[in-house]
């Protein structure tokens, strides 16, 4: 193999690397209140100590990604039962309760429990995990290199130390907040997702309507400049 060769199959494999890790977000962590948090597939948690508060950093986005996959490069497939709400079962609720006018509640009780018939109840198996055709697996129309990216601005607050004075926040677990691009310190981890600790003060404010927010969506013009 050549030189050239052998660094296009690096230069592939550290994009392919990097697109795997950009596909993580924050709406793909779980929060169950406990004010612990953890990463998905490993068995530590972390938990906001006196005065500080963590923070699920929103990815970068440049607004130029992929409709279609949300810019993760790849669709997952699932069978239409699962994407109706009832994996594994012939009928919806809403079509259960359309069959409830119209029959008998004993037909309808009977039929609840009939499989899928394009799976036959067995809707994990069905599932894939396809190369997105309309980006081609690149996430984005147009990439943009890392000089260009500014620094995450935003997240979603995961936890909150106990010396916090909660009554006087205008922020909860859950929440998406914004931050200065220089504010508090990253979690050293190679997981995927970024966290980040801050002092509860540090957050500017809290953002509502923005599940699906991008870090792309707030630049920070007086420290960009300064």
């Amino acid at each position: 193999m050549s030189q050239e060769s052998l660094a296009e199959g690096v230069r592939e494999m550290l994009e392919r690397a990097k697109r795997e890790k950009e596909s993580l977000s924050t709406t793909e962590l779980v929060l169950d209140g406990s004010n612990l948090i953890g990463f998905p597939g490993f068995p530590y948690k972390f938990e906001a100590l006196a005065k500080k508060i963590i923070v699920s950093v929103d990815v970068f986005k440049s607004g130029y990604e992929c409709k279609a996959c949300k810019g993760k490069g790849k669709i997952k497939k699932l069978c239409s039962c699962e994407e109706s709400g009832r994996p594994g079962y012939r009928y919806t609720e809403k079509e259960l309760g359309a069959l409830r006018q119209a029959l008998s509640d004993e037909i309808v009780e009977a039929r609840r429990d009939l499989p899928c018939p394009t799976c036959e109840g067995a809707f994990e198996e069905y599932r894939e995990i396809l190369e997105c055709s309309e980006c081609k697996g690149h996430g984005a129309l147009i990439e943009l290199p890392d000089t260009s990216k500014n620094l995450p601005t935003t997240g979603v607050v995961v936890s909150i130390g106990n010396r916090v004075n909660r009554e006087k926040l205008n922020f909860k677990i859950g929440d998406r907040i914004l931050f200065g691009a220089y504010a508090g310190n990253m979690i050293p981890t190679k997981v995927g997702i970024l966290f980040k600790i801050l002092d509860a003060n540090q957050a500017w404010c809290r953002i509502d309507g923005a599940e699906e927010l991008g870090a792309f969506d707030f630049v920070l013009q007086d420290e960009i400049s300064s």
